[in-house]
């Protein structure tokens, strides 16, 4: 499955660039990285900690989306446009998508996660944040 595959099911819409959605979702992004900072030295739930990673990561990936003329209706969707940018390898794309299911499990299912997955999910933020941040550079 590609990105293709979901403008074409209807998923993902076709629409003029929305630059205001666009800072909206890179602010609203940027504070939910403080406040995962914060859990972290609280020693909060790790749960809480993934959810908001997750979140802010797809945010900015959203951010991307508006200022490129589209709107998503599936974190799937919004997951896989990063494949239409070099920096971002297949395993990185992998990555987030997993923390997209556990997520889920999460936020649906109730299940809780381990501390030391919640660790690595830490260390992708901070790896993917600088390639995000990147792709909206020239937003406010």
């Amino acid at each position: 499955m590609n990105f293709e595959y979901f403008v074409e099911k209807g998923e993902v819409k076709i629409q003029k660039t929305d630059k205001n959605l666009a800072i909206a979702l890179k602010k609203e992004s940027l504070e939910r990285i403080n406040f995962v900072y914060r859990l972290i030295s609280n020693s909060e739930n790790p749960k809480y900690i993934v959810e908001n990673v997750y979140d802010l990561l797809r945010e900015l990936v959203e951010a991307k989306l508006a200022i490129d003329g589209y709107k998503s209706y599936s974190h799937e969707a919004t997951i896989l446009y990063l494949k239409k940018f070099k920096e971002f390898t297949d395993y990185e794309i992998s990555f987030l998508d997993e923390l997209r299911k556990i997520r889920n499990r999460i936020k649906y299912y109730g299940k809780n996660i381990e501390e030391d997955k919640a660790s690595k999910v830490i260390e992708f933020m901070e790896l993917m944040l600088p390639k995000l941040k990147a792709l909206l550079k020239d937003e406010k």
